[in-house]
């Protein structure tokens, strides 16, 4: 079981994608900070459990298959790298006048903490195990991992500071990217797949 849920966990990989999700966060207050990470987590959390339970169903029902979750995923993330890496950095005034939209679901409770590649995983998982209860247990193990990651990482905002967070969000964006075209080429090589089966 906790093999199980350090497997759940490095794939959510809260900790490498903790600086990303900082950069999405950091024109809100400290406070606000960690009430968007908690909600975000809880939702990453329902969308694993749900993905558990009736994850092979809800995508066979909507016709949609795995190239298309991966395309679909590596796109949105390859959005967000890009406004990270070439974000302009807006001046006090411009960033109070500024309505600044919360993340909501997306692209921290997914595709980036609950993304294609752990929702595959545990379907799998889910599949070759018997006990659903096993596999419910290393969710949840895994996600009080995630919580404590996300709760500590306002924190590493406050000790960077905001020219170290600039640089900081830039080059996550790149590492994002690199991510987000890897999943496109993963995507690409499911679809080629499919047509030659």
């Amino acid at each position: 079981m906790f093999a199980l849920a350090l497997t759940f966990f490095l794939v959510a990989n809260p900790i490498g994608n903790s600086p990303a999700i900082i950069a999405l966060v950091k024109d809100f207050d400290f406070r606000r900070q960690r009430i968007i990470l908690l909600r975000e987590a809880l939702f990453s959390l329902i969308l694993a459990l749900f993905f558990q339970y009736m994850g092979e169903w809800f995508l066979g029902m909507l016709s949609i298959q795995d190239f298309a979750v991966t395309l679909a995923g590596g796109s949105l993330l390859f959005i967000v790298s890009l406004s990270m890496i070439f974000s302009h950095g807006a001046s006090e005034e411009e960033l109070v006048s500024t309505n600044k939209q919360e993340p909501y679901i997306v692209p921290i409770a997914t595709p980036i903490l609950s993304g294609p590649g752990l929702l595959a995983v545990i379907m799998l998982k889910s599949k070759l195990e018997p006990s659903n209860f096993k596999i419910t247990a290393a969710i949840l193990i895994a996600w009080a991992g995630v919580v404590a990651v996300l709760a500590t990482a306002p924190y590493m905002q406050k000790f960077l500071g905001k020219r170290g967070l600039a640089a900081l969000e830039q080059i996550m964006g790149m590492i994002l990217a690199m991510i987000s075209v890897e999943m496109l080429v993963k995507g690409s090589a499911l679809l080629i797949q499919t047509f030659e089966a």
